[in-house]
């Protein structure tokens, strides 16, 4: 009674406990018996063959485990000959994987998607390299089914990161609509994305109504190329980072000077630890003091910073016709300022004037990329770096698309 108790809780498929062989402290282990013979599934062809039995022996097994204790199962398996090539195969039964359970591997793809693999294995007392395996061919296995067939998004955002120094990127499509990854690829550029719409094909490519980028070559020559039909949208998140970016040229420029003069206070309000007040939006009354102090200082930084706010107040308004008047005198100005950072920045802007407007006729941006890179950036933290990029890429998938186990439950 006590046997088929357990029988009933392992719930094991055409199998059924006939012997408990050990009870330990920190383990239990099991004898299984098939309730009835059926034919040997070929682990080579993965055919059902009605040959002979060539011989039988056991296989040690790991489950789940039970009140704190490690399950361990005895199963019996069988070889026979594979009609295809005549060599003598093991038998494949279908809940086993290796020397684990299904169901064991798993548990092992959840844990990992919540922690690291080294503290999972400590967990479940195996070793890290198990454990990468273990999430690895867990995560083949899901993908062949989840994301191997990409489903063409309407919306989507496409951007980069990096896995590894010295260049090394993978690139990141989102669906912007179920704000999921899903398509990614070793490298970075045209090629890279070229490779995405030729999976989802000519129909795909047809169905993409808008792709928001950061506005790099590669990308736009490539979304040129096969959405024809796509509005290409360079959204103000990566507009605000140029921004930022032109006003950070200048404050450097203007403190190497004022240590030049010895201009002590101007050099302590351009002092890198108050950068951060020169690149927000909305600042502190403190906040505003520096700032209203720096613009008696330094003409050519307050100048810079008022720039920037113009440009910004182009995103307040929602009218296509407004905008595009207030971005060509922003583009008039930046090039008159005489500074050169955001001369070089109202050309680039000229450039991809389009792009810029276009956000003004499909509201997407490219935030919930970032918000992924994020994520992603905090995943190869956790791992200290991953030398697999195969395996970096599925992770992303596991942790920020369609492979996420949140989503099954």
């Amino acid at each position: 009674m006590q046997l088929n108790t357990i029988t009933e809780l392992l719930r094991i498929p055409g199998y059924k406990i006939t012997h408990m062989i050990s009870c330990r402290k920190s383990s239990i282990e099991f004898l299984l018996k098939r309730e009835e013979d059926k034919a040997c599934v070929c682990s080579g062809c993965g055919k059902v063959h009605n040959t002979a039995v060539h011989s039988e022996g056991r296989v040690l097994v790991e489950d789940l485990p039970i009140s704190g204790k490690r399950v361990y199962l005895h199963i019996p398996k069988r070889k026979s000959v594979c009609l295809e090539d005549g060599s003598i195969r093991v038998e494949e039964i279908e809940w086993v994987r290796g020397r684990f359970t299904k169901r064991f591997v798993e548990h092992v793809y959840r844990l990992t998607s919540i922690t690291t693999n080294k503290e999972a294995g400590w967990f479940l007392g195996i070793d890290d390299e198990t454990v990468y395996r273990l999430d690895k061919g867990m995560l083949e296995e899901l993908a062949q089914e989840k994301i191997e067939k990409v489903k063409a998004p309407r919306h989507m955002s496409v951007d980069e990161v990096a896995w590894q120094k010295w260049h090394k990127y993978v690139t990141n499509v989102v669906d912007v609509d179920r704000r999921k990854v899903i398509w990614n690829h070793d490298g970075r550029g045209k090629t890279t994305l070229d490779t995405f719409y030729h999976k989802i094909g000519t129909w795909g490519c047809k169905r993409i109504k808008a792709v928001a980028s950061d506005g790099a070559k590669g990308f736009l020559s490539s979304t040129k190329e096969h959405a024809k039909n796509a509005l290409i949208v360079l959204d103000h998140f990566h507009v605000k980072k140029y921004l930022n970016e032109a006003v950070d040229v200048v404050r450097k420029e203007e403190l190497r000077k004022a240590r030049q003069q010895g201009h002590e206070e101007l050099g302590q309000i351009l002092h890198c630890n108050k950068r951060f007040i020169l690149m927000q939006n909305t600042v502190t009354n403190k906040q505003k003091d520096i700032l209203d102090k720096l613009s008696t200082l330094n003409e050519r930084v307050y100048k810079a910073m008022l720039l920037k706010d113009q440009f910004l107040s182009i995103y307040v308004e929602g009218n296509l016709r407004v905008a595009y008047a207030n971005l060509k005198a922003w583009i008039g100005a930046a090039i008159r300022s005489g500074i050169l950072s955001f001369v070089e920045l109202g050309y680039k802007f000229f450039r991809k004037r389009h792009y810029v407007l276009n956000y003004f006729v499909c509201k997407i941006t490219s935030a919930i990329s970032e918000g992924i890179n994020n994520k992603i950036k905090r995943l190869k933290r956790m791992a200290y770096g991953y030398r697999d990029v195969k395996y970096f890429l599925l992770k992303i998938h596991q942790h920020c698309g369609l492979l996420d186990p949140k989503l099954s439950t």
